[in-house]
């Protein structure tokens, strides 16, 4: 979704704390070793205090870093990302921990005055997951702060326009808003519908003449809706607001119409001039937002801003929105499929799992498990190649004329090599535009602060996808072996999806 390869990892350590959360058995995990309340209570509060002391060794670390070199930028900011890595990893152990390995669970859920609200028992359970968080980011403040401020000096020198640093209560209210709020307002309605159906399972099939998975069939059509009205939400939690009439939006508002792109609004997504990105949410025109940040528009030329919204029109041009939803229903049908045949050979084998006391709630764990292994792994890997796919058609938004092209190029008639390209040819794009939009990405990186070598789950590094601009400005094969891979991925997600759906339809079907 980001340009500028923005760090998206903590929005899934969100999205995995919340399917622990939903995971584990109504009365708690049976193999729960601490269980009475005060031992329960000291490991809560502990992981929250781990966080924080974790914290506060990272920010030592990174101004130690700071100190002895202080002219080194880059090294402090890898030692930042680093510590920002090493936090979302305790901070999601420990909620595991709180929840799969001591009496958390039951405790919440014994509280009478929760129970006549839906979802809310979830919620509480994560209490100390997202006090982890906030504590975790207030002791790495001091480091974030000292890593701008450096790269704040250096804006300067280079005359560039820069706001002051901003303080610890602005820092807070952005990272909550940006890596946890966009996460769990979704998640709200969704945890609170799956109680519903789950309470009201009986009833609600009884509604549907008495088909077995009409509860399901309502979690998943309420779960769509959510999805489908998400932008709208996230546009308020983002804080943003309308790209006024001026040059620039009359250039976008070309470009879209030269595409055929078709959205609701181009916002102005408010950072306080911290964060150089852009971002594009929502599958229908009449829900979509195209979000430029504030930093974006005040330190980069309009050039390098078209590109970068380029880039996010990429995204809707190849409906990439709509592949990533395709995926999430794929991943649930791999392991409702894999519960299933587990299910089947428990009934065909009755003592082959007899032994194992509760072993649906180990089942209703490994579901989970498989539903965060499957987007860690596979999702990553998707959303990479869409990104790549993404930045060429940002280059190819910004592609020059003929006469103002300065480099040796296959669109222009200026091959680096005269000689037919190797394998298959592609769909070539200029060298410049290519050059042009690389730097765009290297800008983003610097003024981000982020390391154009640090990997990224969803992006791949800055210094990689600059590199493979460049291949593809001077190797038009290169970009036809990505556009065959991309679409080899599509089609394995839609033909894997009609099968699962067409498999599910055999099974359940009244």
């Amino acid at each position: 979704m980001n340009a500028a390869g923005f760090n998206l990892m903590m929005q899934f350590v969100v999205f995995a704390a919340f399917a622990i959360a939903l995971s584990v058995p109504e009365a708690g995990p049976s193999w729960a070793r601490v269980t009475s309340p005060g031992w329960t209570w000291a490991a809560v509060i502990g992981q929250v205090v781990l966080a924080g002391a974790a914290g506060a060794v990272c920010t030592r670390l990174v101004k130690v870093k700071l100190e002895r070199e202080p002219a080194w930028l880059p090294g402090a900011q890898k030692r930042l990302a680093r510590a920002n890595v090493a936090m979302r990893l305790i901070v999601l152990v420990g909620i595991a921990a709180s929840v799969y390995l001591t009496g958390w669970v039951k405790l919440v859920r014994s509280w009478e005055l929760i129970q006549p609200i839906w979802g809310l028992d979830e919620l509480l359970i994560l209490v100390p997951f997202f006090a982890a968080i906030v504590v975790s980011w207030a002791a790495l403040y001091p480091a974030d702060r000292a890593v701008r401020r450096v790269g704040l000096e250096l804006r300067l020198w280079g005359a560039h326009a820069a706001r002051p640093v901003w303080g610890l209560r602005a820092y807070l209210s952005f990272m909550l808003r940006q890596h946890v709020l966009i996460i769990a307002v979704p998640m709200v309605p969704i945890v609170a519908a799956n109680d519903f159906t789950h309470v009201y399972a009986r009833q609600i099939r009884a509604v549907a003449h008495n088909i077995a998975w009409a509860d399901q069939a309502l979690l998943v059509l309420i779960a769509g809706l959510v999805f489908l009205m998400a932008p709208v939400m996230l546009s308020y939690i983002w804080h943003t607001r309308a790209l006024p009439p001026g040059e620039l939006r009359g250039r976008l508002e070309g470009l879209c119409a030269q595409i055929g792109l078709r959205y609701r609004r181009i916002l102005i997504w408010e950072s306080d001039g911290m964060v150089v990105n852009a971002a594009v949410m929502g599958m229908f025109p009449r829900v979509r937002y195209i979000l430029l940040s504030d930093g974006l528009l005040e330190m980069m030329d309009d050039d390098k801003i078209e590109a970068v919204f380029g880039h996010e029109a990429g995204h809707v041009k190849h409906w990439h929105i709509q592949f990533y939803l395709l995926f999430a229903v794929l991943s649930m049908l791999i392991v409702g499929g894999i519960m299933e045949l587990a299910m089947w050979a428990m009934r065909r084998w009755p003592t082959l799992l007899s032994p194992v006391p509760d072993v649906q709630d180990y089942l209703q764990v490994g579901a989970m498990a498989l539903i965060v292994m499957i987007w860690a792994l596979g999702f990553g890997a998707i959303s990479r190649r869409f990104e790549w796919q993404a930045d060429l058609f940002g280059a190819r938004s910004v592609t020059p004329p003929a006469e103002v092209c300065d480099q040796p190029c296959f669109v222009h008639g200026t091959p680096l090599n005269p000689s037919p390209a190797r394998g298959r040819r592609g769909n070539p794009i200029c060298s410049t535009a290519a050059t042009r939009f690389a730097n765009a990405l290297h800008r983003i990186a610097v003024l981000n602060g982020i390391p154009v070598e640090a990997r990224s789950w969803r992006h791949s590094s800055i210094a990689n996808r600059m590199q493979l601009l460049k291949q593809y400005g001077y190797d038009p094969a290169a970009v036809g072996q990505l556009e065959r891979s991309v679409f080899a991925i599509k089609l394995v997600l839609v033909i894997g999806t009609l099968v699962g759906l067409a498999i599910a339809v055999w099974l359940y079907w009244p």
